[in-house]
């Protein structure tokens, strides 16, 4: 079992089965590997990717699909040979969102999604090589 507080849930004790690794820490953050998905308490679609190491460490994210119907996430071999996963469709794709003061403003980061492995528990960030705009693309009524 996993025992932590946060600043916006509270003390948190999850099974050590729910707790994803980044294999190689997540971009920006180093020497942070365990993170949690959380529901998003008001509900909805949005969920919380919460550090386990980190208390005041959470992302907003969401499947990009709600937003993006046509976004695929293209990434070769190598790029999930360090989460074991041999096929994107076995696993599960979400992109962080940035929220600004005015919800309505919210973007979403589809030029580094994160790649899921529920099966090993592993995820890694992949940079996609894409337009420097497809890391800003408004979540309601935009496009990439």
């Amino acid at each position: 079992m996993t025992v932590f507080s946060t600043r916006r849930f509270g003390d948190l004790s999850i099974p050590d089965t729910d707790v994803f690794a980044f294999p190689r820490g997540l971009p920006g953050f180093p020497g942070l590997n365990r993170f949690v998905l959380l529901p998003n308490p008001s509900g909805g679609p949005f969920q919380w990717l919460q550090s386990t190491e980190r208390s005041e460490l959470a992302f907003a994210v969401c499947d990009p699909l709600l937003f993006a119907p046509d976004y695929r996430v293209e990434v070769r071999r190598e790029d999930l040979e360090d989460i074991g996963l041999e096929r994107l469709e076995a696993g599960f794709v979400l992109s962080i969102l940035t929220v600004p003061e005015d919800p309505k403003k919210m973007t979403a980061n589809l030029l580094g999604p994160l790649v899921f492995n529920p099966g090993a528990m592993k995820v890694k960030q992949v940079v996609l090589a894409k337009e420097p705009s497809w890391a800003r693309v408004p979540v309601f009524g935009g496009k990439p």
